[in-house]
């Protein structure tokens, strides 16, 4: 990155200690999906497999909710004080104001970009139910991420429309960077807000479908 800027001053329209920014908040968002849902995520398909699903439905709560979040990995949070450190340091060296407004606006930007990055994972792993392996979830959400370690903004064509409308990794950690530290228009984060809300509809829909045609493997 040091490299880069010492060549210009922006990339398309990020400053360095914007990026640095949002590479924080990059490494906040992975580590509280590590914290939380990805390895219970991970372990769907094997669940299907064995029928250990089955111990899940029966439950009286919400099944969804309990295989998201049934495990929790603590050490993960490590990674979350880095970002943490990285976005103090941004803001101190860019002279950047936090203000409590933008503040509130960024955990609950965080919020919702985790909420969608959940939603695409878990629409992707109920592939599960059809396939024998769905190895090519975790190979996508790889990939994603690769691509989501810089600000949709840089790209263009073909991989800005992906990460910004299809499968809106990219979107979600720009639009939460963007509501701390640069301005955001209202279309934009309204844009954002009904993505996350849709997808995560699309997930509870997709999640039921997928139980409707669910044949124990233990029965």
């Amino acid at each position: 990155m040091h490299l880069v800027y010492s060549n210009v001053d922006t990339l398309a329209g990020w400053t360095k200690y914007e990026m640095f920014f949002y590479i924080g908040t990059f490494n906040i968002i992975d580590s509280l999906w590590t914290f939380g849902p990805f390895f219970n995520l991970l372990a769907i398909p094997g669940m299907i497999r064995s029928g250990a699903l089955d111990y899940y439905l029966t439950k009286p709560v919400n099944a969804q909710f309990l295989i998201s979040l049934r495990n929790i990995d603590p050490g993960s949070l490590i990674s979350a004080l880095t970002g943490i450190i990285l976005i103090s340091f941004a803001l101190i060296q860019g002279g950047m104001e936090l203000t409590f407004g933008r503040a509130v606006l960024y955990v609950v930007s965080v919020f919702h970009a985790l909420m969608i990055q959940y939603s695409v994972y878990f629409i992707l792993t109920c592939s599960s139910f059809w396939l024998v392996k769905a190895d090519f979830v975790d190979s996508i959400h790889g990939i994603l991420c690769y691509f989501s370690t810089r600000p949709v903004d840089i790209y263009k064509g073909f991989i800005r429309f992906v990460l910004s409308y299809v499968l809106p990794y990219g979107l979600a950690l720009t639009v939460a960077s963007k509501a701390a530290i640069k301005t955001i228009h209202s279309p934009e984060y309204t844009l954002f807000l009904v993505l996350s809300w849709s997808i995560f509809a699309v997930s509870i829909g997709v999640w039921r479908f997928s139980l409707k045609h669910y044949s124990s493997a233990s029965s």
